[in-house]
């Protein structure tokens, strides 16, 4: 793999829409519930994560895995920007050199 062909600027896009949910919920745009679920347990309850961090950092309830703690955030921020390096590093085209 050429790092040269590592592409900063197509991470920080990716990275972008892929924590475009809690951007928003920031913003207070309504219909963000579902969006903001999904970008929670989608790492946290599809991984097993939540289980494994035990009920200080998520709360288990009927719609899914709610964070309790920053350490939670933090987990589900970080699968969303590894996930946006890898999806940056195999769409990268290696320069000829």
């Amino acid at each position: 793999m050429n790092f040269r062909a590592f592409s900063i600027k197509r991470f920080l896009v990716i990275s972008l829409i892929f924590n475009l949910p809690p951007i928003l919920a920031i913003t207070k745009i309504g219909l963000l519930f579902l969006p903001l679920l999904f970008w929670i347990n989608i790492p946290v309850l599809w991984t097993g994560v939540a289980k494994a961090m035990g009920e200080a950092h998520f709360k288990i309830e009927e719609f899914g895995a709610l964070p309790q703690s920053v350490t939670a955030y933090v987990v589900v921020v970080s699968f969303w920007l590894l996930l946006a390096g890898l999806i940056t590093v195999v769409t990268s085209k290696t320069k000829p050199e």
